[in-house]
């Protein structure tokens, strides 16, 4: 499996807010800096607040582990003290809701998804040159949710190093990975952290930099991960909830539609597994069929299965199968090969495919564009993706802490390489808002259509 994830930058977004009146509303101005924290969403925040004229201007940025990026800021209100911020997050819905306190903005974030509650937390705020406040921030966020002691702390770090060393694709990054960690803890930088969300976040931040993989990430939940090496099977249960949660999000399918001069459009938001999404996936193809040309739209596409992302592309060539690529895996020294499907219930696509990406398009869904682009089969328009070609699995550390190790190196049947680190490369570079007008302009013209 692909975790999704995004670049490893901090991308600043501007946003304008509805105006508000207040006579306190001067005491929010200013550059803000803090932290959010629910469990298993620790990350930075950045909140700029100024006012032009009767309305307010915000730039916000945020950074989770090595990753960061550009929220669409949908809505922003200042009343007086308090601020609401509600942004997209990975498809999920995130609320911030600040009030000024002791010259803290002080609340709550609320993640959600199809109406359904993810995750919340408390989020804490302070003008970003006041050093003492800072220090404030950190002090109500470890009086507000679970805690750790150090025992705990130095078992975490532990038990990750020892799974990155017997798991992790590459053993000598593994063993930089662990002589970087094991420097930053004797060097104390672990030894404050009481939060087990911010542990998470700093740790993964850590091992993902030493190894040069975004894929590896920690966290903390709920409850354990299931061990992925176990050989037990999935439980009819539990087949029959990741099949309503992947029915919840259409299968990952997401718009399809036909764009002037007969250009089809179709979106995938995400690469759920093949025997669940491949139905929905073939009724979106049939749909489509009599297009003179196809937009697949990656964008907003982060993760997924592997297997998936080989049965989409199988629409797109005819004749016998193609091997695809190869995962090849260091801790049980296994290849394992990948090749397009046989049959598919319905007629092959064999018109021109545009393929839209974004600096967020990041994993199973860069391996599509990749080799569509190897094939010369399509045409990538928009942003050069985030670089991550490794896939692997959660590790559990402990009853609440895992680690997602990196299992696999991808090697292209086509180039013998991948897209680790570079991402793939846009044919026609533009950002990834002009993206889709760009691809029909280019499909319009050379249809003779434009």
């Amino acid at each position: 499996m692909m975790p999704a994830r995004k670049a490893a930058l901090v991308v600043v977004i501007a946003v304008t807010a509805i105006p508000r009146t207040s006579v306190l509303a001067q005491d929010v101005t200013g550059q803000w800096k803090g932290r959010m924290e629910p469990t298993n969403l620790s990350a930075e925040i950045e909140l700029d607040l100024q006012r032009a004229g009767t309305a307010w201007n915000a730039e916000m940025a945020y950074r989770a582990g090595p990753d960061g990026g550009s929220l669409p800021v949908e809505e922003l209100r200042v009343d007086g003290d308090s601020v609401f911020v509600r942004t997209q997050l990975e498809g999920a819905d995130m609320s911030l809701t600040l009030a000024l306190e002791d010259e803290l903005l002080l609340g709550s974030v609320r993640v959600t998804e199809n109406g359904s509650l993810l995750v919340e937390g408390p989020t804490a705020l302070a003008r970003a040159s006041d050093a003492s406040a800072q220090s404030r921030l950190l002090d109500w966020l470890n009086a507000q949710g679970e805690s750790i002691d150090a025992g705990r702390r130095d078992a975490v770090i532990e038990g990750a190093l020892q799974l990155l060393l017997a798991n992790y694709l590459d053993l000598d990054a593994a063993e930089r990975a662990d002589a970087e960690v094991r420097a930053r803890a004797s060097r104390g930088e672990y030894s404050s952290l009481t939060s087990p969300a911010r542990l998470a976040e700093l740790l993964g931040r850590d091992l993902a930099e030493a190894t040069g993989d975004r894929h590896v990430q920690v966290k903390f939940s709920a409850g354990r991960v299931s061990d992925p090496l176990a050989s037990t099977d999935e439980t009819e249960a539990e087949l029959e909830q990741l099949r309503r949660d992947a029915e919840a999000e259409n299968f990952g399918i997401g718009e399809t539609r036909v764009l002037e001069g007969n250009v089809g459009y179709l979106a995938f938001n995400r690469f759920f597994r093949a025997e669940l999404a491949g139905d929905a996936l073939a009724a979106a193809m049939q749909s489509l069929a009599t297009t003179d040309a196809l937009i697949v739209d990656l964008r907003e596409s982060r993760g997924g299965d592997p297997v998936m992302a080989v049965l989409a592309a199988s629409w797109f060539f005819e004749g016998r199968p193609r091997h695809w690529n190869d995962l090849v895996r260091r801790f049980d020294a296994t290849t394992t090969q990948f090749w397009t499907a046989a049959w598919l219930p319905g007629l092959r696509y064999t018109k021109p495919i545009y393929v839209l990406t974004a600096q967020r398009t990041f994993s199973a869904p860069e391996s599509f564009a990749y080799e569509l682009q190897q094939t010369g089969r399509a045409t990538i328009v928009g942003e050069l993706t985030g670089g991550g070609a490794h896939p692997g699995a959660w590790f559990p550390i402990d009853d609440r802490f895992a680690v997602f190790i990196p299992l696999s190196r991808y090697v292209s049947a086509v180039s013998g390489g991948d897209w680790e680190g570079t991402g793939v490369k846009p044919d026609v570079a533009c950002t990834a808002v002009e993206a889709l007008e760009c691809a029909h302009h280019i499909a319009l013209e050379r249809l003779g259509r434009e």
